[in-house]
């Protein structure tokens, strides 16, 4: 309406007619008119900011309420006065705070998906527990989203993470979707009931078990989901950060799960969880609380210790002993694996330099290497300069990897290995028959040994062809086979007699300090 009279206005010169100089606006009888217009118009402007204050950003609020005040004053500044300086400046003024207001927003923006960042998602979530809106926030972390970049390129994972932004914007206006971590999206949606979360979960699920055709490759990708209510599981900005800092991190470490719902009463095991990788900071300051037991390998036929496997255990003041299936994974998330790594090799080196050539049957102590040690591309250098700087020779030491490592950085692992050979370090592939195994990386990688898990073994009692069928390949291919995980006398017997020359388990010795 404000508009289409001021069109009207344009013919009938009755509001605001300028005189023959154009020197002096002079307002005339409908000024009057024209004043209740800009009252309703401003009314237009404050009662829907208002009404959807909870959804709005904070500046974009504070500046849809201050035009219509500031337009308001003015005009009423040029009904006293009868001067349009101060309306024209009070116009400018508005709209050079719209545009820094802008830009300042757009710095808040990734660049490559268009979507708002975590910084903006915060913002929205204090407006949203101040108003006591009911809201679902779902968190999603691509699985393994490294593996991409390493295989394929950065330009491939790049068009992955713009896909799946476009995807989940289907879920929700722009202000809903956000970026706030490399691999991790966040939606932030008004809800119902708390069933919102998981029926979009499930069709986010539902859509990632079908391939996505990105540079003319059929790319599947994997998602794990959490969801939490507002304000129903979460009533301040501050427990929402906590909430959101543990549900990232338990994404990272529990994998090939639907979806984890966040509950005040989980928060115990997310503070045991801090409380660990604490730990595991100090062992790195004070590598005195990081233990290492050695479990020996004994010949199947002789029964006589050949080699022994490294396990690393931790030892803190505080938690005490600490599990290795409880400290491990979050070693490898939060990257202090690394540094681990680096502090057993040098204790399991110092182990050898007591044990003489000579007199010693142990040919060589191994030690498992985690995926988080293959980022590095000197991982090779770093490993022979330990060796080197504690006087061992090469030989004498081995390490163990599992078929998952080798397929996330495969490129890495086959030059680490063939640069560490060539010094006759030997390589074990570890946990084989679990997962998936690649003929293709046995054939090509210089494996020595492949140790069969225990899993195997235990199957093959009720059938041993399988077993015996795979240890006769593995002899044409030239390695040496370790049987994890020997319990009893019969599983011993069972191994003896398909030919499996080592044996590691319970029956000859738990790990020894």
């Amino acid at each position: 309406i404000f508009i289409i009279i001021a069109l009207i206005d344009i013919h009938l010169q009755r509001f605001y007619p300028f005189n023959e100089a154009y020197e002096q606006l002079r307002p005339v009888l409908g000024t009057y008119y024209m004043m209740i217009l800009s009252f309703f118009f401003c009314l237009a402007m404050i009662m829907p900011t208002l009404g959807h204050r909870s959804k709005l950003q904070g500046s974009f609020l504070f500046i849809s309420l201050l035009l219509p005040m500031a337009f308001t004053i003015s005009l009423v500044s040029f009904w006293i006065t009868h001067s349009y300086v101060m309306f024209i400046l009070v116009n400018a003024f508005m709209m050079v705070l719209y545009y820094l207001i802008g830009q300042r927003d757009s710095l808040k923006v990734d660049s490559l998906t268009k979507l708002p960042s975590y910084e903006l998602l915060k913002r929205k979530l204090i407006r949203i527990l101040r108003f006591k809106s009911s809201y679902t926030v779902i968190l999603l972390d691509i699985e393994n989203f490294r593996y991409f970049n390493t295989r394929y390129g950065h330009s491939l994972g790049d068009q992955i993470l713009v896909q799946l932004a476009k995807f989940l914007s289907t879920f929700g206006v722009s202000n809903e979707v956000f970026r706030i971590a490399n691999d991790q999206f966040a939606l932030c949606l008004p809800s119902k009931n708390e069933e919102t979360g998981a029926k979009i979960a499930s069709q986010i699920k539902e859509r990632m078990n079908k391939p996505w055709e990105i540079e003319q490759r059929s790319v599947y990708i994997q998602v794990n989901i959490a969801i939490l209510n507002i304000p129903h599981q979460v009533d301040s900005i501050e427990e929402f950060k906590r909430a959101v800092s543990r549900l990232l991190l338990e994404l990272k470490t529990v994998r090939n799960t639907s979806m984890i719902v966040y509950t005040r009463e989980s928060t115990v095991d997310h503070e045991r969880k801090m409380n660990i990788i604490s730990a595991l900071r100090e062992s790195i300051a004070n590598p005195e609380q990081v233990i290492v037991h050695f479990q020996p390998i004994y010949d199947a036929t002789t029964e006589q210790i050949v080699s022994a496997e490294a396990l690393m255990r931790i030892d803190d003041s505080y938690l005490g002993f600490l599990r290795p299936g409880e400290f491990i994974p979050l070693a490898e998330q939060s990257g202090l694996i690394v540094n681990l790594t680096k502090i057993v090799l040098a204790k399991v080196c110092r182990l050898i330099k007591e044990l003489p050539d000579q007199s010693c049957v142990i040919d060589h102590i191994a030690m498992n290497l985690s995926g988080e040690d293959f980022e590095s591309k000197i991982i090779g250098k770093t490993l022979l300069d330990i060796i080197e700087q504690e006087g061992v020779k090469p030989s004498r030491i081995g390490f163990e990897i599992t078929e998952s490592v080798v397929l996330r950085s495969y490129e890495t692992v086959s030059e680490v290995m063939i640069e560490l050979s060539l010094k006759k370090i030997s390589f074990a592939l570890d946990d084989f028959g679990t997962g998936y195994s690649n003929l293709k990386s046995l054939i090509d990688l210089p494996y020595d040994y492949v140790k069969f898990d225990k899993s195997v073994i235990h199957a093959a009692m009720k059938n041993p062809s399988m077993l015996t069928l795979l240890t006769e390949m593995l002899h044409k291919m030239g390695k040496c086979v370790i049987a994890e995980g020997v319990e009893t006398e019969q599983q011993l017997e069972l191994v003896r007699s398909v030919g499996i020359e080592r044996v590691q388990g319970y029956y000859f010795s738990k790990p020894l300090e």
